[in-house]
């Protein structure tokens, strides 16, 4: 069925630049409102040279703790239980997320881009456990053409999610949709040695360093987007294992409600994407270095109208599978007979989908209500397959336009549909517990 899907999306894809080429002959003007490429990567007129902005992010995190219920690392914490990225404990305050940066206008066609980000995150605590990780870094060439070409390092071209959730993002933790499928882990090995955690190198982040062609074109009440994108395909990393570029394409079409700006505007929106490139790691017992394919689709909506908003996302994801750590055990623990370490996994040549819904409602001026559910299912095409799904309620309420608070609760729940109700795996995951967390975000 994943195959299937992968050859009707790309028939999509297809169709849709087509779309788009022929509106690019018809001559339209280009878009005076603001979307995600846009608001990201091109300065307004008569922007400042030196403009500082970032936010704070400090949240409280109860992941529900717990210990495994059957395998070799029975007894030990569940790696689910704890709070990432660190598995340190099941309860956190921590400093998420400090980023801050310049960008701004150099001239009428150049502006620029330059971010770096401290905390406690995914970004920071890769292998090298760093202090500080440059996260973008970017110039855009307004070309008289009307086309924006933008190089260096920043937002690959993706989901609505990993495009948006920067603040003020609806909560406090990405779906495993987004957070498994679409942001890149990248490490050395498959997972595959007993003896090595396999912790991963560097993170994605959702970025990319390259060179990326977009555009947005307003046609009566629509605004059609496309861009692409050639990228290294290696994240935040700087050293490339190898030299095989990353093609990124997306392609989006908004129905404008004429209402809100920037990042608040209204409007009814279809997107589609896709990510397709080569990675290099060590696979199998021999763990002989290998190249393996990584393929990424996605489509969906967004809505936002009056005081209603919604969102819904499809995924397909070919090759590079990021899968659970052995016996569901936090990596580098050691099994109780001293057999083995477990380790992260990656799925070289294997498939996975998922997909989410999100809603939310304006309850009072500044306060939200919402709603997520978000399924993932990894390895479908082994006995190994595992399926995720979690269900968020929160509530999030803008103290001021720069000050956001956030409080989440999630329903988790995992199951091994190919394995018997009584083996190890779906009894570890069946013990999977919620997740708790408020989060403070400070714009400035």
């Amino acid at each position: 069925m994943p195959a299937k899907i992968n050859s009707v999306i790309t028939h999509i894809l297809v169709l849709l630049f087509l779309g788009a080429g022929f509106l690019l002959l018809l001559g339209t003007g280009q878009a005076q409102g603001a979307n995600w490429l846009m608001l990201q990567g091109v300065e307004k007129p008569g922007a400042k040279t030196l403009n500082f902005n970032g936010f704070l992010m400090a949240d409280y995190l109860d992941s529900g703790g717990g210990t495994l219920e059957a395998g070799p690392f029975k007894g030990q914490p569940m790696a689910k239980g704890l709070v990432g990225p660190g598995l340190n404990s099941s309860t956190e305050f921590n400093l998420r997320k400090m980023q801050g940066g310049l960008r701004g206008a150099l001239s009428d066609a150049w502006g620029y881009s330059i971010r770096g980000v401290a905390g406690n995150n995914t970004a920071t605590r890769g292998e090298y456990d760093n202090a500080v990780m440059l996260v973008e870094a970017s110039l855009t060439w307004n070309t008289p053409a009307g086309v924006h070409v933008r190089i260096g390092m920043f937002k690959t071209l993706g989901s609505e999610e990993s495009l948006a959730f920067a603040p003020p993002g609806n909560y406090i933790n990405l779906t495993n949709v987004t957070n498994m499928l679409v942001q890149e882990r990248f490490s050395r090995a498959d997972g595959t040695s007993a003896t090595h955690a396999n912790n991963y190198v560097t993170c994605s982040c959702c970025r990319d360093s390259g060179i990326m062609l977009f555009d947005s074109i307003r046609y009566q009440q629509w605004e059609f987007t496309y861009a692409a994108m050639l990228g290294r395909g290696y994240g935040l990393g700087y050293s490339d294992p190898n030299s095989n570029p990353d093609l990124y394409l997306y392609l989006a079409a908004e129905r404008l409600f004429n209402a809100g700006k920037g990042m608040w505007r209204r409007g009814w929106k279809i997107f589609g994407w896709s990510q397709q490139g080569e990675r290099t790691l060590r696979i199998g017992n021999a763990q002989h270095k290998t190249d393996a394919a990584r393929e990424r689709y996605g489509f969906g909506t967004t809505v936002l109208w009056q005081r209603w908003r919604l969102n819904a996302e499809f995924v397909c994801a070919s090759g590079m599978i990021f899968m659970a750590s052995d016996g569901g055990a936090v990596p580098g623990a050691v099994s109780n007979d001293n057999s083995m370490v477990s380790s992260y996994n990656v799925f070289s040549d294997d498939r996975a989908y998922g997909w989410y819904v999100d809603g939310g409602y304006e309850l009072l001026p500044g306060l939200w209500g919402c709603v997520r559910y978000d399924e993932v299912r990894f390895g479908t095409e082994t006995l190994a397959e595992r399926e995720l799904a979690s269900v968020t309620f929160g509530f999030q309420y803008f103290i001021t336009p720069a000050v956001q608070l956030k409080v989440n609760y999630e329903f988790r729940s995992g199951e091994a549909r190919r394995q018997a109700e009584d083996s190890v795996t779906n009894q570890n995951m069946e013990e999977m517990p919620d997740r708790f967390g408020a989060q403070v975000v400070w714009r400035f």
